[in-house]
């Protein structure tokens, strides 16, 4: 999917790509959700804690620019060049964390982005360097990449993963 240039093709984007992600979600077993191997050692619920994570964090980093901060990102420790390990903190902080509490934790931050993304004027999400923790990037940009971009990462592993997952038939 292209880089969105207007907050419709945005909201679209984000919907859209969410819509493909429950789709895949939802052709799941419980025991799936568990099963390692979606994305290296991940299971289908470590993809879904790690991009609530994400999304998180980014709504932690608007909050923070809308109160005049300049918050650290990716976090306080770590540069961008650090997200493998940024991502395995994430792993750890949620490995134990149940699938229903990740499952609600994800569709909140979704629906707090996607609120966000409608509220917003275009121009505030074009607009380059509106906080300076954004950089180059427009807002919109981060929301995507938060978002449809993240989803449409996590829906491409997740299905070629469950392609080689044991069927049922074989005894699994």
């Amino acid at each position: 999917m292209p880089i969105a240039r207007t907050k419709a093709e945005l909201i679209q984007a984000m919907e859209a790509e969410h819509k493909c992600l429950t789709d895949a979600l939802a052709a799941l077993t419980g025991a799936d959700f568990q099963r390692p191997g979606a994305c290296h050692h991940w299971s289908c619920k470590d993809i879904l804690a790690h991009l609530t994570a994400w999304k998180q964090m980014f709504l932690a980093w608007y909050a923070a620019g809308l109160r005049g901060e300049n918050p650290r990102t990716p976090a306080a420790d770590l540069n961008w060049t650090q997200t493998p390990a940024l991502n395995a903190r994430i792993y750890e902080q949620w490995k134990d964390v149940p699938l229903d509490a990740v499952r609600r934790e994800f569709d909140d931050a979704y629906a707090q982005l996607l609120a966000l993304a409608r509220q917003l004027p275009e121009s505030h999400l074009f607009r380059k360097q509106l906080y300076p923790w954004m950089r180059t990037w427009p807002l919109a940009r981060w929301i995507a990449a938060n978002t449809s971009s993240h989803y449409r990462w996590a829906r491409v592993r997740i299905k070629r993963w469950a392609k080689t997952k044991p069927s049922s038939i074989d005894g699994s």
